[in-house]
């Protein structure tokens, strides 16, 4: 039986372009009425607040330079997604919203301090109820979660390489692979035909497969993967 009950995984939330920001609870909230699951994306800030946000700076999505991580809550209160009413959501906005409803993908993002994050994280999670998953790019993260946390789903994040360093891409997975042993991997559309992805089956590992932008493209890995995270369209 698969970890995934719900093999449709909306990316950031079920977003769209600049009207529904992603990471927003209006995003988690359209998931919720399609019953889809939801990646998104924890940091902590200056005074210890898990938010759910992706860059680890505001420019993008803010129109301002700072970095989560050197700033309180309270200033990050303030701001709206991108021209929207939308804010930066608090990750106990977030579970109160979901209550069980359906799956969490949680991606921990690159931050310092490993350790600080994660207890938050894993005291905030031990009294909720619903169906939920952890998984980083970071090999660190994934090794404190292996040794400090009773939560087995755990998944490894990884992405193709560039040209220039594509023939140690195989070596670098196994590398993370062995030093985190995931339960799961989550690993980028590029490589559903590489080395890599054949290790995963025949290891009989689950794959979620990221992030699948139109349904032809969906179509041809639905039956490949254990579950899909997906934007831009609705499948």
């Amino acid at each position: 039986m698969s970890l995934f009950k719900n093999k449709l995984i909306a990316h950031r939330g079920l977003h769209k372009n600049r009207v529904v920001p992603e990471n927003s609870l209006l995003a988690f909230k359209k998931a919720i009425e399609k019953n889809y699951a939801i990646e998104f994306d924890i940091n902590i800030t200056k005074d210890n607040q898990i938010v759910v946000f992706h860059d680890d700076d505001l420019k993008r999505l803010c129109g301002k330079k700072e970095k989560i991580e050197e700033l309180e809550f309270s200033f990050l209160n303030e701001l709206k997604l991108y021209e929207t009413e939308e804010k930066i959501p608090l990750f106990d906005d977030l579970l109160n919203l979901i209550k069980g409803e359906i799956p969490l993908i949680i991606e921990i993002k690159k931050h310092q301090n490993i350790g600080l994050l994660e207890n938050i994280l894993m005291k905030k999670l031990e009294k909720y109820e619903g169906n939920y998953f952890l998984c980083s790019f970071e090999k660190d993260i994934l090794v404190w979660l292996k040794k400090n946390s009773s939560n087995k789903n755990r998944g490894l994040i990884f992405e193709s390489v560039p040209k220039r360093v594509k023939k140690y891409e195989t070596i670098l997975f196994l590398y993370r692979y062995f030093k985190t042993k995931p339960s799961f991997v989550s690993l980028e559309d590029k490589l559903i035909d590489s080395s890599i992805f054949n290790f995963c089956k025949k290891r009989n590992l689950e794959v979620v497969v990221w992030t699948i932008k139109n349904e032809k493209s969906f179509k041809k890995i639905e039956n490949r993967v254990s579950a899909v995270i997906f934007e831009n369209f609705i499948i």
